[in-house]
């Protein structure tokens, strides 16, 4: 049952990290604009780290955590929704709000990838 467990949770990780980039080539060529920013997945590390916090301590100042989480999911929610549609915005902000740590360093080494300046 374990291994089972950890296919599953194996398959949902390189999932959401290839819908993610798949995501943003529909956006990119659709709206010319990548909700899956670096900048957006380093913004998102902070409501990301608030709502670990808050998972992790359940104790005090954890209602201050989950609403500063939620105010900077609300506003990424609304940066991309004005830059591309509704639906890519509800998911690029959850999306980045739940795996935000795993997303930045993807789409770091993405961009180094990607880059034209010579190494």
């Amino acid at each position: 049952m374990t291994w089972v467990a950890l296919a599953l949770a194996f398959a949902a990780f390189t999932g959401a990290i290839w819908s993610a980039h798949a995501v943003n080539r529909h956006a990119a060529a659709r709206y010319g604009y990548a909700p899956f920013s670096l900048p957006n997945a380093l913004f998102m590390l902070i409501p990301h780290g608030l709502l670990l916090y808050a998972l992790a301590t359940g104790g005090a100042g954890s209602e201050l955590a989950v609403t500063l989480a939620g105010a900077g999911l609300l506003a990424l929610f609304l940066i991309v929704r004005r830059r591309t549609n509704g639906w890519i915005g509800l998911y690029a902000a959850s999306l980045l709000l739940i795996g935000a740590s795993v997303l930045a360093v993807s789409l770091f080494f993405t961009g180094l990838a990607g880059s034209d300046e010579p190494t």
